[in-house]
């Protein structure tokens, strides 16, 4: 094994986390990615947000679809999933 964790496994484990319904909250920031992948081996949708923080870095986090939807490209986070 190279150390890396197979994609796969990500998003294994980002599913498992939508099914017990808990997502911890990403840094605050600026949204300037949105994505939405497909699985068609669960027949289901993994939505990711990435943010551009305030020392510059970006940073990406899995989101529920309702924040997925209120976070357009441009909007801060956390404030734009409240609304």
């Amino acid at each position: 094994m190279n150390g890396r964790v197979p994609p796969l496994a990500v998003l294994a484990a980002a599913l498992t986390a939508l099914a017990v319904g808990y997502l911890p909250q990403g840094p605050p920031g600026v949204v300037v990615e949105r994505t939405n992948a497909w699985s068609p081996a669960t027949k289901s949708r993994a939505y990711s947000l990435t943010v551009r923080t305030a020392n510059g870095e970006r940073k990406t986090f899995q989101v529920p679809v309702s924040d997925y939807d209120r976070c357009t490209r441009g909007a801060p986070y956390p404030n734009c999933a409240k609304d």
